[in-house]
């Protein structure tokens, strides 16, 4: 029965990846189907303010409405939030230009504005940091530079001007807006050199309209434009593609044998009256290090909530998620020996081993692979310099092993884990037959698809945030849907062993944690769907994002699957209390 399981897994596998390849391709090369909005003379066009960021480095975004511009106008009521307005920083909001079809405007006021000291600082900063800001109007994007900064070399200083006018120019065609771009009137513009100076600056603006009915020329531009742009090739590198299976074929043909002796190895018998967990030492390690991928994360947004989380910098990101890592590396030591403590006493350096390998051995593969594939198509990654790699180690291997073995230590003389799995002497033996929708597989695909279906909304903005192109509302977003999987992950665990406990079925140890995890699997399958929407706005190829996503979404797999152990325990400590009052 196992082996026509796995048989049907593996074919189902083979014929869902060219499906996934093909939609993926469809996706990446179909032409955009949004029609333009037709206006009437007079309508009003909203032009919305998004994000700035330094020139050079558009990583380090932030809300256009940080710097002191013109407060922002009245918000447009049961306004739909697009896909690209998600992944372009997600910090659209209504400005008080006034834009209307075909009306032409020459120097109208937009806000009169006395700026104070910091806020001249915060302007000065941004022009030496050569910043740009984003605007949407129509759907269509429009950049602009904050100011212009001057170095004359022959008093050696440097001037600092902000840009206080603004030129829209439009062009349309019949009742459709077709282009729209922005020119800064740099000759205007007010010098904030001054570090000690408050400004009065009067922000003003004009619009210019011209039809392009009458510029037939600039017409067959615009749409050689647009079908240059639907036939672009292909950057899917099939050859990639293959090498990445080869690579996981021979994975798999190295780690097979020791995996194959581990799982049909004879093991200790823990008697008749207790139904233990079947290798226990292996449970716990994955028990464990979900419980220290759950502190990891705490704290990582306690990081990212005081400002000590540069996702921008190497450095920044790799360093207090190494540290991390390896400080939590204790209760994830003590959390695996103590629970395979409590059923036998032998093996639990086994056990610790398996535990420190659990994450990081598959992590390490995966980057391998990653890496070498990226340099078979010529990918250029950002990766830490070799001197920064070699202090990753050597700060795990001091750091993290000492932390993970005095863990391990600890919680070998641990004995109260086994209390939650060996309470079934009092339950009958277990069926035989099972009900298709109580087994393993099902339980993965229902109790991964319920709290998935919940969250759909979100995955795009968690997305967005985890590769840094949502800019506002990025830590919220992260944060609600953290407590949000969580508490769908306990509740589901909860009512299915409670059901399968009452059908005196009690294998649920390993199939709690399956069921758990599941939703960190379709996770991970969305990002295919994100990937081939949001490629152009992804500096990586698809190897190297499914790399990436691979990585995250299989420490949340160990994550949740460990909270679903523990909410399982908990459904069967209460339905133990409830057969034994029957």
């Amino acid at each position: 029965m196992a082996g026509r399981e796995i048989t049907s897994l593996l074919v189902l596998i083979l014929i869902a990846l060219p499906v996934l390849a093909f939609a993926i391709q469809t996706l990446r090369t179909e032409p955009s189907r949004k029609e333009d909005r037709e206006y009437k003379e007079g309508d009003s066009i909203p032009l919305f303010a998004n994000a700035a960021f330094p020139n050079q480095n558009p990583c380090e975004a932030y809300s256009y409405f940080d710097l002191p511009f013109c407060p922002p106008g009245d918000p447009i009521p049961n306004r739909k939030k697009s896909f690209e307005e998600v992944i372009a920083g997600d910090c659209c909001t209504n400005t008080g230009y006034e834009l209307r079809f075909k009306k032409e405007t020459k120097k109208k006021l937009l806000c009169e504005k006395n700026l104070k000291r910091e806020e001249v600082a915060k302007f000065r900063d941004a022009i030496a940091a050569d910043t740009v800001y984003e605007m949407y109007c129509d759907d269509i994007r429009l950049r602009e530079r904050v100011g212009v900064n001057a170095t004359y070399s022959y008093i050696e200083m440097q001037f600092f001007h902000l840009i206080k006018h603004l030129d829209f120019h439009f062009r349309y065609l019949g009742n459709r807006v077709k282009e729209v771009y922005v020119l800064g009137d740099t000759d205007s513009a007010v010098d904030v050199t001054d570090e000690e100076a408050e400004i009065k600056v009067n922000f003003t603006y004009s619009v210019i309209w011209g039809d392009l009915e009458s510029e037939k020329e600039n017409q067959d531009k615009v749409m050689r434009g647009l079908s240059e742009r639907v036939g672009e090739d292909d950057p899917m590198h099939y050859d990639a593609v293959f090498i990445s299976f080869c690579w996981l074929a021979l994975i798999g043909f190295v780690t097979g044998p020791c995996l194959r002796e581990y799982f049909t190895r004879p093991r200790h018998s823990h008697g008749d009256a207790c139904r233990c967990p079947r290798y226990s030492s292996l449970l716990g390690a994955v028990l464990g290090v979900g419980i220290q991928q759950f502190f990891t994360i705490c704290i990582l947004f306690v990081l990212a909530y005081t400002g000590h989380l540069h996702v921008c910098s190497n450095k920044g990101l790799y360093i207090p998620l190494i540290v991390t890592y390896s400080l939590t590396s204790c209760l994830s030591g003590y959390k695996a020996t103590s629970f395979h403590s409590g059923f036998t006493t032998h093996g639990w350096i086994e056990c610790v081993i398996q535990t420190g390998a659990l994450y990081l051995v598959p992590v390490i593969l995966t980057g391998l692979v990653v890496t070498i594939l990226a340099i078979t198509v010529d990918e250029v990654l950002d990766l830490p310099e070799y001197d920064d790699i070699a202090y990753y180690i050597i700060i795990y291997l001091f750091i993290g092993i000492s932390f993970l073995t005095v863990g391990g230590i600890s919680g070998r003389t641990s004995l109260n884990e086994s209390e939650i799995t060996c309470s079934t002497r009092h339950f009958q033996n277990e069926i035989t037959n099972q009900a298709w929708y109580m087994r393993t597989p099902t339980q993965m695909f229902l109790g991964g698809l319920l709290p998935f279906s919940l969250i759909f909304s979100m995955m795009d903005d968690i997305y967005a945030s985890l590769y840094n192109l949502k800019v506002c509302g990025a830590f919220s977003t992260m944060f609600t849907a953290f407590i949000s999987i969580i508490a769908l992950t306990v509740f589901v665990g909860i009512i299915y062993t409670c059901s399968q406990l009452d059908k005196q079925d009690h294998q649920w140890w390993w199939r709690s944690v399956f069921r758990g995890g599941s939703v960190a699997i379709f996770m991970f399958a969305y990002g295919l769907y994100f990937y081939a929407r949001a490629n152009a706005r992804i500096s990586m190829n698809l190897i190297v994002f499914l790399g990436y996503n691979a990585c995250i979404f299989y420490a949340v797999f160990l994550m949740l699957g460990t909270i679903g152990f523990y909410a399982s325990s908990i459904g069967f400590h209460y339905m133990g209390r409830v057969l034994r009052r029957r």
